[in-house]
């Protein structure tokens, strides 16, 4: 009785770990809960997991959990097809004791070359069986079991689950893969996307010969006012609200976004003809309707990226005005989105501060009485109050 009991246990805590197996898109943390499990359901002194890495065209011990002295340190064996652990799980003509798993026991008397060679793998490991993991006939993993606590055998039941077990290990294993893949593959765009982005930013500095520096003065003016603004407990969490405490997650991402809005604020002037962009007299109504609509285009280029979500919402709206006057959509208040909010202090405080065709520039005191004369107006009061905190600490 006490034994089915056991084994309901250990059925239901495998079958839990598996159902939770498949959320995790981490190899490495995926390995090591799979582990973990089976060592304690089982009551193990130790396992191992060789997991195939494209990368090395190899078997890789990822992890190995247990007894103390019977742990094997991650990349301390690297296997190639040749193993003969490998050799025989691929190869059908030689699963002479079948393929859903291998025991040390069907090796230990046997004089044949392959399971002398496979006796020795085991030795290695100190392991009384392997079971492997298939996707469709490739093999993903196998895992290696040392002995039971109780120093007794693995039972057929016991052989058979964890043979079953193993396709949702491959399973979870292919899935955290392909995460992995796409993530990797995702970053690899996104830093090209920027790369090609910062080049055009580059590209409008040389188009118009007054915004030499330009961006990179509003991007460093913005990440001044928002590390103002954390220290008066005031982060930004999405684009409408500011809430007290968020995560230093939270924070990492936010400024990213920031970074990457300010650099690119002025990125749709690239579609702006250049008669205007350096016209040296005050610009017409026509003309400025057409310089209005740097914002959108913009903000078209660079919604081609999901994960510019964010940047574009600061490039799209850092000419909005807290009363509502602004463009292009005239959003007032907390409808600007935060980081648009924060860029047009910073944009305003530097094209005021530099000479322009169709004037000189301004003093800072000037600049600073004019940004201070603009909140609840033109400014959110408390972008404005972080920055002039920033500039009487001369970190502006």
């Amino acid at each position: 009785m006490e034994t089915l009991e056991r084994q309901k246990d250990y059925k239901e805590a495998l079958e839990k770990a598996a159902k939770q197996m498949i959320l995790i898109h981490n190899v490495d943390i995926l390995v090591k809960m799979i582990l973990r499990t089976v060592v304690r359901t089982l009551r193990l002194e130790h396992v191992s997991i060789l997991v195939y890495d494209k990368a090395h065209d190899a078997y890789v011990v990822h992890s190995s959990r247990g007894k103390a002295g019977l742990k094997i340190p991650k990349g301390f064996a690297r296997i190639t097809n040749d193993n003969p652990v490998i050799q025989y799980f691929t190869d059908h003509n030689l699963q002479v004791f079948g393929k859903d798993y291998l025991l040390f026991s069907q090796l230990k008397d046997s004089q044949d070359v392959l399971q002398q060679e496979l006796k020795n793998q085991f030795l290695l490991y100190n392991a009384k069986a392997c079971i492997p993991g298939f996707f469709r006939e490739r093999l993903v993993c196998a895992l290696f079991l040392g002995e039971k606590l109780e120093k007794i055998d693995f039972t057929s039941d016991e052989l058979g689950f964890m043979s079953a077990l193993s396709s949702d290990v491959v399973m979870a294993i292919q899935n955290a893969n392909l995460f992995q893949d796409l993530n990797e593959q995702l970053l690899k765009n996104k830093n090209l996307f920027l790369q090609t982005v910062f080049a055009l930013s580059s590209a409008i500095e040389a188009k118009d010969q007054y915004m030499q520096g330009h961006t990179e003065r509003v991007t460093r003016y913005a990440l001044v006012i928002a590390h103002n603004l954390m220290r008066s407990n005031q982060v930004i969490v999405d684009n409408l609200k500011v809430i007290d405490k968020v995560t230093d997650a939270d924070i990492k991402k936010f400024l990213e976004n920031l970074r990457i809005s300010a650099m690119l604020h002025d990125i749709g002037k690239i579609g702006i003809p250049e008669a205007i962009l350096n016209k040296k007299l005050e610009l017409n109504d026509l003309e400025r309707e057409e310089i209005k609509k740097h914002t959108y285009i913009g903000a078209k280029i660079l919604s081609e990226v999901n994960e510019f979500y964010e940047p574009v919402l600061g490039v799209k709206h850092h000419h909005e005005r807290y009363d509502g006057t602004g463009y292009p959509e005239g959003l007032a208040g907390e409808k600007i989105p935060f980081i648009a909010r924060i860029i047009s202090v910073a944009d305003a405080y530097d094209a005021m501060t530099t000479d322009r065709p169709y004037r000189v520039a301004l003093t800072k005191e000037k600049a600073l009485l004019i940004i201070e004369a603009g909140k609840s107006k033109q400014f959110d009061a408390s972008i404005v109050d972080a920055f002039l905190l920033a500039y009487k600490k001369g970190e502006i």
